[in-house]
């Protein structure tokens, strides 16, 4: 006899987790001018989270198709960022990452290289960044197959959600 379970929740707090993004010391320079030019970190984010749709279409970011999640590689001198980002952000870095079948902070920093590597070739100056507005990771296991299987539907507008705009503007530094 089979049976099915579902269940689902919602979670708002808390609002602003303290969170913890591993950087290898190589890419921390390129980091410090990136927060001059966006501000604080949470809004750097917010910016890469939404070239994210940009780099899954040009096929640029990570399939790593493993059941755990695949680290950094070793030996990079990996510096601790304590920050706090927004739920909303934090989570849709989960679900990019989750998606990618690599960590967060792996996640944080490809989407930095790509960034970066973009900038050196000038390949994004006047592009559109898109923000995500229903982003959903979809991760299940057939245990009678043996397979993990993911899937992400990311939803994007080039209309940045208020709430979140509010937050980020709110912290942005002055020049």
């Amino acid at each position: 006899m089979k049976q099915e379970l579902q269940w689902k929740t919602k979670a708002t707090e808390p609002g602003k987790p303290p969170c913890t993004l591993l950087v290898p010391a190589a890419l921390e320079p390129y980091l410090r001018t990136r927060y001059r030019q966006h501000g604080p970190l949470i809004a750097y984010l917010a910016f890469l989270l939404g070239r994210a749709a940009v780099y899954r279409q040009q096929e640029r970011l990570p399939e790593v198709d493993r059941v755990t999640r695949k680290y950094q590689r070793k030996k990079q001198n990996l510096q601790r960022w304590h920050v706090r980002i927004p739920g909303e952000l934090w989570t849709e870095l989960r679900a990019l990452a989750g998606g990618c079948g690599i960590t967060m902070s792996h996640m944080f920093v490809v989407l930095t290289l790509l960034d970066k590597e973009d900038q050196e070739n000038r390949t994004h100056d006047g592009a559109p960044t898109f923000w995500g507005t229903k982003i959903a990771l979809l991760e299940g296991v057939d245990i009678d197959e043996a397979v993990t299987r993911r899937k992400i539907r990311f939803r994007v507008d080039t209309d940045p959600p208020p709430g979140l705009l509010r937050q980020i503007r709110g912290r942005r530094r002055r020049h």
